[in-house]
């Protein structure tokens, strides 16, 4: 017999997965806080991994909202989340812009990224997007602590269709994915060559390889 999951169950553990990413980049956020090129641009990932799961928390409580019951309770404790209320249309325009849709469908970047920002004085401190995981977090526990019988037998009947966990090697360790990326991007450096591409190895090291894999 098929596990089948009620439209609110369903939306609950929509909400359990938010919950769970936006607890990750909340607290992991303060240890990526140092100087350098590639620590900003964790902080720039993260920041758009918040972009979107704010978007996802935004259309998951308006379907929880149905729920009268859950209704009762967000009237309550909306005032938590409302710095990303506030901020719903920024939030999905960077969404659909710049982060799950860069600029698809011929936009050409008519849009830039600070249009957006300036149109709706939306804060760009690395702290106010944690500040917002922070809030979505804290929610997500109220919501969780109240609604704990429809929340675990959700749970519970997620298990059951997921069943047992399926693990697919990729055949190597993460020490060697340096190793395997070279293994594929060597031989084409000669046919980048050959056709008078710019290449990212010296006509030396060409030679080598040109050797090696004919």
């Amino acid at each position: 017999m098929s596990v089948k999951l009620t439209d609110f169950e369903s939306n609950l553990l929509r909400l359990c997965i938010v919950w769970g990413r936006v607890m990750t980049i909340y607290k992991e956020y303060p240890n990526h806080m140092k100087k350098g090129t590639h620590e900003l641009m964790v902080r720039h990932l993260f920041r758009e991994v918040t972009v979107e799961q704010l978007h996802n928390f935004l259309k998951i409580r308006k379907d929880l909202l149905q729920n009268p019951d859950f209704k009762k309770l967000d009237d309550i404790i909306k005032v938590l989340v409302e710095p990303i209320l506030d901020n719903e249309k920024p939030i999905k325009e960077l969404r659909h812009n710049y982060v799950a849709h860069i600029q698809e469908k011929g936009r050409n970047f008519d849009v830039m990224m600070n249009d957006i920002i300036v149109k709706y004085n939306l804060p760009t401190a690395f702290s106010f997007y944690r500040y917002m995981t922070g809030l979505v977090f804290y929610y997500c526990g109220i919501i969780e602590r109240n609604f704990s019988k429809e929340w675990n037998n959700a749970m519970k009947k997620y298990d059951a269709k997921l069943g047992v966990g399926i693990s697919v090697n990729s055949g190597f360790k993460m020490n060697k994915v340096d190793e395997k990326i070279r293994e594929r991007i060597s031989p084409v450096q000669i046919p980048l060559f050959d056709n008078g591409y710019v290449t990212s190895v010296p006509k030396t090291v060409i030679e080598k390889l040109r050797k090696k894999y004919s």
